[in-house]
């Protein structure tokens, strides 16, 4: 197996990003506003950690839904819907947060590279543990970030409230960073599949 890969271009390393300690915990999503990214799931954890704000980046079919669930639990003043971010704003957007949610619903979610991104900017990563999916092989449960099982809203919620420990957030950002370094550049991507083409013709 050969992972997809992402390139070195991140504007904030581990080492230069300041732990937020103070209320509000600044959570990021990322990706096409659709009905198997579980958003909704999102805002309604959000509904259950009020010491907590979300920053939406995408566009999609579901927005509407997503703006009125939001309005309906009072949260709609803590839910940035931020629309669609070219990428000097998206790396912003990486910057200034203090932890990553990737709350898919099913294998629609096969990998996300937007956990790599995120990784790649020492965030701490929340994710849905989606059976048959890459996401419990990008996201090392405990270590790089924190899994959780998909459309559980009081799991989801639970993960927001453990990471509003600053010492916890900077632990798993730098463990996943090293290891978005290690194991998921596209440097290493690219030698891999290389290094596969070989084997194949020595074989031939």
């Amino acid at each position: 197996m050969i992972p997809l890969g992402i390139d070195a271009s991140a504007r904030v390393e581990p080492e230069s990003r300041t732990p937020s300690t103070g209320a509000p915990l600044r959570l990021l999503a990322v990706g096409r506003l659709s009905y198997y990214k579980g958003f909704e799931v999102l805002i309604e954890a959000l509904a259950q950690a009020p010491d907590a704000t979300l920053v939406l980046a995408g566009r999609g079919e579901t927005e509407p839904s997503l703006r009125t669930r939001a309005r309906a639990l009072g949260v709609a003043t803590r839910v940035t819907f931020a629309g669609e971010l070219d990428d000097d704003a998206l790396l912003d957007a990486y910057a200034t947060s203090d932890a990553f949610v990737l709350p898919s619903l099913d294998r629609s979610e096969a990998f996300g590279l937007v956990l790599l991104e995120a990784m790649r900017s020492g965030l701490p990563v929340i994710a849905s543990a989606i059976p048959g999916s890459g996401v419990g092989h990008v996201v090392v449960n405990a270590e790089t970030g924190v899994l959780v099982p998909p459309g559980d809203v009081a799991a989801l919620a639970g993960a927001i409230g453990r990471l509003r420990d600053p010492a916890l957030r900077e632990r798993l950002g730098r463990a996943g960073h090293a290891r978005w370094r290690r194991e998921f550049t596209l440097d290493r991507s690219a030698r891999k599949t290389e290094d596969l083409y070989r084997e194949i013709l020595d074989r031939a």
